[in-house]
């Protein structure tokens, strides 16, 4: 049996020790342990599907502890942050932030490392689309009537965003248009405020919308005359009409307006009265044919006696 010489072991052991606390000093010296931070995008787990997640931070700052030469190669994707959402309910509530980062790595700091979130139901409203139109048709050209497939959307979000929806608009572009067009807009949740309403979804996101162009009708100004019928009591007549206004603005296609010069008031009857009187009297307008408004003010003055001349306009 050969028997290892025991010289100089003492001397080895402390040459060993000192290589190492060389090595050591060498690599804090060239390589020394570094600290980084990096925005995380904080990802959601584990959520009822009848819920959603109405507030949250949307990242959190993760700093990380490593030697240098290690460090220099991680980037944001390499970490991630979550929330762990089992089991939570309705409402304002704080969640611990939860962080993977990759081996041979420290983690110094989550900031925040609980967050403050609030759970909302999840909700769905049926409402009808509005057409609202944007640029110019072509001179002479106009709207006659446009049709949405469907007629009828739904909201779908956060109850909390889903009830402050008040209507729902497809903005149809009428720029040059001087034809029948058809067209598939994408749809705007409007609030109460007139702002959109970001968060809810519309489904569909996009609806049909065809649209009929028609010919801008021609004006004309004509003179309104009273129609009146029946007999007054004994000792009475009709002294004088008046009508506020005395004309209105017509407007149809221009064959029809070419054959009006006066629009008369429906049959007002004049039985019964004993008085002065004034009354809100429709106007009798043909098919095809609109007013600038639709009825009128008739002023009848009454007189004993025989009837003045023209009391009748």
């Amino acid at each position: 049996m050969t028997i290892m010489p025991q010289k100089n072991i003492a001397a080895k052991i402390l040459a060993l020790i000192m290589a190492i606390i060389l090595w050591m000093y060498v690599m804090n010296e060239q390589n020394p342990p570094v600290e980084v931070s990096f925005s995380i995008p904080l990802e959601v787990q584990n959520l009822t599907t009848n819920y959603t997640l109405a507030e949250a931070p949307e990242t959190v700052r993760v700093k990380i502890r490593g030697l240098r030469n290690v460090v220099a190669y991680v980037t944001a994707a390499d970490i991630k942050a979550y929330l762990d959402l089992r089991g939570v309910s309705e409402g304002r509530q704080t969640v611990k932030v939860h962080v993977v980062i990759p081996p041979n790595l420290e983690l110094t700091e989550v900031n925040p490392d609980q967050a403050m979130i609030r759970i909302d139901t999840m909700a769905a409203r049926q409402l009808p689309v509005e057409i609202q139109y944007s640029g110019t048709a072509i001179v002479g050209a106009m709207v006659g009537k446009a049709l949405t497939t469907p007629v009828q959307i739904a909201v779908q979000g956060p109850r909390s965003l889903v009830d402050t929806v008040e209507r729902v608009i497809a903005v149809v572009d009428l720029n040059m248009r001087n034809a029948d067009f058809t067209t598939e807009p994408s749809l705007k949740a409007i609030g109460r405020d007139g702002k959109i309403v970001d968060g809810v979804t519309c489904s569909p996101a996009k609806v049909n919308v065809a649209v009929t162009m028609a010919k801008v009708p021609s004006k004309k100004t004509v003179e309104i005359k009273p129609q009146v019928y029946g007999d007054l009591g004994a000792g009475l007549t009709v002294r004088r009409i008046t009508i506020e206004p005395e004309t209105v603005e017509v407007q149809g296609p221009n064959q029809e307006l070419e054959k009006i010069d006066t629009i008369f008031t429906m049959p007002i009857n004049l039985g019964g009265l004993t008085k002065d009187t004034s009354q809100e009297v429709k106007l009798q307008l043909k098919e095809g044919i609109s007013a600038a408004q639709a009825s009128v003010l008739v002023h009848i003055y009454l007189a004993a006696g025989p009837a003045a001349p023209g009391a009748n306009r």
